[in-house]
C-alpha cells in the first residue's frame, strides 16, 4: 500500500485558508466599502439675480432749478395827475424795451400813451371828439378803478391802423390810455407784444388816490 504524501495535507491547508482570507476581505469590502452610502458632491449654487447696477454720480439727474420769469411786478406813480398802477418791467434784454416819458398831459411808453385833459361837457362828447374819423369795432362799457368807463376798439381811416382806447372820468379830468396796436415794438423781455402787456395791466390795476 502506498504512503500519503505529507504534502498533500499542507496544500489543502493553504487552499482552506486562502479560502477564509478572500472571504473574509470580501466580507469587508461589501460591508464597510460597498454598502456605505454615496456622499454627493457639493454642487455650488451661482446666483441667477444680476447684480444691481450702481448709477454713476455723473449720470444722476441735477436738480432742475425753477424758471425765472422775465418780468417783474413795477409801480408806476403820478402825483400830478393822483394815479398809479403796477404794470411788467423786463428783467432781461431792457435795452430793447421802451421806457416812460412824461408828458405835459400824461406819458408815452411807444405805442402806449396817456393823455389826460380838465373835462368839459359830458365824457360822451369828449370820447366822439376824440374818435372823430375812426371806424369804431367795439365799443363797451367796463369799470376801471370801481368808475364808470368806456372802451373803443377802432380802425383809423386810410392807414387802416388798429388801436383801443379806455376813457375814464375822475376829479373833474379825463384820462385816455390808448394803444396804437398797429405798430410793433423791438421784442421786450422776449415778448413782441410788450406795450399792450402794459396797457392791460393799467387798466386792471389803476388806482385813484386823489
Amino acid at each position: 500500500m502506498p504512503r500519503r504524501k505529507k504534502g498533500f495535507n499542507l496544500n489543502l491547508i493553504l487552499v482552506c485558508l486562502v479560502l477564509v482570507v478572500g472571504t473574509w476581505i470580501a466580507a469587508d469590502y461589501y460591508f464597510n466599502v460597498a454598502r456605505q452610502p454615496k456622499k454627493e458632491p457639493a454642487v455650488e449654487v451661482a446666483d441667477t439675480q444680476p447684480a444691481a447696477k450702481e448709477t454713476p454720480a455723473s449720470a444722476q439727474k441735477e436738480p432742475v432749478a425753477p424758471e425765472i420769469s422775465a418780468f417783474e411786478t413795477k409801480t408806476y406813480r403820478d402825483d400830478r395827475f393822483g394815479f398809479e398802477f403796477q404794470y411788467p418791467e423786463a428783467v432781461k434784454d431792457t435795452v430793447l424795451c421802451p421806457k416812460f416819458e412824461k408828458t405835459d398831459d400824461g406819458f408815452n411808453l411807444n405805442i402806449f400813451s396817456l393823455t389826460t385833459s380838465i373835462k368839459q361837457g359830458e365824457l360822451g362828447d369828449y370820447i366822439g371828439s376824440a374818435m372823430q374819423g375812426m371806424n369804431i369795432d367795439k365799443r363797451e362799457n367796463i369799470t376801471v378803478a370801481g368808475i364808470a368807463a368806456t372802451r373803443i376798439d377802432y380802425q383809423t381811416t386810410g392807414m387802416g391802423w388798429y388801436g383801443s382806447s379806455t376813457f375814464i372820468e375822475n376829479g373833474g379830468r379825463v384820462y385816455e390810455f390808448g394803444l396804437l396796436a398797429n405798430e410793433s415794438s423791438e421784442k421786450c423781455g422776449g415778448a413782441d407784444n410788450y406795450e399792450d402787456m402794459v396797457y392791460q395791466a393799467a387798466i386792471s390795476t389803476l388806482k385813484f388816490n386823489n
